[in-house]
């Protein structure tokens, strides 16, 4: 089992001149505080996470201090350094030589999943497309924050909604139930997805073809007998050939035109509604107050200055795009009317051959030259037309059955994981609710690692803390043993939720030190405690006193010239 290990964090304010540099042990680190107000206990943790690209929820006050932070890490004995300044990363093997990245998404997340091996893959909202998430979902299962995870689980950072309905594939890919080749599937599926969404514009592009060729040209029914053939085979030989494939060729060119220019016109409309949106998301971020809760998912999103200028990115964006289609729209339109004028320069010709040839004995339907190619024009372009939307037909058949046999196979490899991951979760929280005396807690409908929302439902509050410190470690092991993953660190913020019996805060650190993966490294932040003196003992602790913040003007100086260069 590969582990990740937080060797040290170091913290710099520039604003404030003050910095805080901590050292780890490679098992127990207690983060302790003299009373539930002490500053500092939570900002330690929150600072490791945040340096990965998470979004903890700092208060205002520590987010007025605009730090620095740098992480020294090591997966399975490797050493690592990453920084974060604002949006800024850094990344590093050796501690000198740092790659740099601009935000979380992309390169960013795909470098922090490489190290931990964290090969998840979740779908884009309104795109058929797979990406690597950020950090913050590889880091859910090991953070059990002070403020929400006591009461519901998967919920330890912020920003989270960017995906829908991750938290099954996440939860099942933690727990090991699915692995890297499910997520290959995934990204095959995908794939089909996208060949079918493409075949579907081009058939749908197809039926716009025929639908105006027949509009342009009704269907008519019309013969000549031999006797006319014969008296015009010069004609039928040379003129009239030449006349009908030029007029074949050039409708064929101006029926694709014209469907071009509705598929154009059909984004334009889907990009300025886009716009239009964008718009009014603007003016509501300007008139709201500094968070603004989503009410789409419920969870609750900054709306900082910076949070404005990206909407403004966004819709400067959606303006190219729109001006864009609209360029193309135009040069459509030209080109439209271009081979317009061919068609009608034909029908000209046509049209002296016709007065020369003209036969009037049905004046409701009189026979001329330039119905009967008009109609054999139409009818050829249409039979291309159709023979090459029944190929794309064919096509889309074939797609979807490869994407319904990938997914089958995807879902037929995890069904023996599956079945040993549930297996285990069935052994393993029964009996920890067991060692924390739950006893309120039912334990019948917990079945899995998937049923965390019934966890908190359980037993009384502090029964239900207990329950859900239960279904972390319980999950913590299950990491351990079955998934392909980096176990990282266990954080535990203050697990004496709700007050809890002396008895029973005993119990809770004897299962977090007893529990455990020999291997791994805890994090434990509360207020001091004679129960907690055996981990004191096997680890390292950090106490703050409410007299002194967590970051102090006399390591400033020291730290921000050893670490300066990495952030310029």
């Amino acid at each position: 089992m590969r582990t990740l290990k937080f060797k040290k964090l170091t913290i710099i304010s520039n604003l404030q001149k003050k910095a805080k540099q901590l050292e780890f042990s490679d098992r127990y680190n207690l983060i302790l505080a003299e009373d539930e107000n002490s500053v500092g206990k939570s900002s330690v943790v929150k600072n490791i996470f945040w340096c990965f690209g998470c979004d903890p929820r700092f208060d205002d006050k520590w987010n007025g201090l605009c730090c620095k932070t740098i992480v020294e890490f090591e997966v399975n004995s490797k050493p690592y350094w990453i920084a974060r300044d604002d949006n800024r990363f850094f990344i590093s093997e050796d501690g000198t030589n740092y790659e740099s990245y601009v935000g979380v998404s992309g390169e960013f997340s795909r470098r922090i999943a490489d190290i931990v091996n964290f090969n998840a893959l979740l779908p884009v909202r309104n795109k058929e497309e797979v990406i690597v998430p950020p950090p913050a979902f590889y880091f859910l299962p090991f953070y059990i924050d002070q403020k929400q995870s006591w009461s519901n689980a998967w919920v330890s950072f912020d920003k989270l909604g960017q995906f829908a309905d991750w938290k099954k594939p996440i939860i099942q890919y933690h727990s090991g139930m699915i692995n890297k080749n499910y997520f290959d599937l995934t990204e095959d599926i995908y794939e089909k997805k996208r060949e079918k969404t493409t075949v579907k514009n081009k058939i749908d592009k197809y039926e716009t073809a025929i639908s105006i060729v027949n509009d342009f040209i009704p269907s008519i029914e019309t013969t000549v007998n031999l006797d006319e053939f014969d008296e015009i085979e010069e004609e039928l030989k040379y003129k009239i050939l030449e006349l009908h494939n030029k007029q074949e060729l050039i409708f064929e060119e101006f029926a694709e035109l014209r469907a071009d220019k509705a598929h154009i016109q059909s984004q334009l409309v889907i990009a300025n509604e886009a716009l239009i949106e964008l718009e009014r998301d603007y003016e509501f971020s300007e008139e709201n107050d500094d968070e603004i809760e989503c009410p789409t998912c419920g969870v609750i999103h900054d709306n900082t200055l910076v949070n404005r200028f990206s909407l403004l990115k966004d819709k400067e964006q959606a303006e190219q795009v729109t001006k864009r289609l609209e360029r193309s729209l135009k040069n459509s339109e030209q080109n439209v009317i271009n081979k317009e004028i061919e068609l009608k320069q034909i029908r000209s010709q046509i049209e002296i051959l016709n007065e020369k040839y003209y036969k009037n004995e049905d004046k409701a339907n009189p026979i001329t030259f330039k119905n009967i190619l008009d109609s054999v024009a139409a009818h050829s372009v249409t039979h291309k037309v159709n023979r090459s939307k029944n190929i794309k037909i064919e096509q889309l058949y074939s797609l979807e059955t490869d994407e319904r046999n990938l997914g089958q196979e995807r879902n037929s490899a995890t069904k023996e994981s599956k079945k040993l991951v549930k297996e285990k979760f069935l052994e393993l929280f029964p009996s920890y609710i067991t060692k924390l005396k739950a006893f309120g807690v039912n334990t019948s409908n917990i079945k899995s690692p998937e049923s965390y929302a019934k966890v908190a439902k359980s037993g009384g509050a502090a029964e239900s803390t207990r329950a859900m410190l239960a279904y972390y470690v319980s999950l913590y092991n299950i990491i351990g043993m079955y998934s392909e993953e980096v176990l990282s660190p266990l954080v535990i913020d203050t697990p004496n939720q709700h007050e809890q019996a002396a008895d029973h805060y005993e119990s809770i650190v004897s299962l977090i030190m007893n529990n455990t993966p020999k291997n791994s490294q805890i994090f434990l932040c509360g207020m001091d405690s004679e129960k907690l003196s055996k981990m004191k003992a096997s680890g390292k602790v950090h106490f703050l006193d409410k007299e002194h913040s967590l970051l102090e003007p006399n390591d400033y100086e020291i730290l921000n010239k050893a670490y300066r260069e990495i952030f310029i």
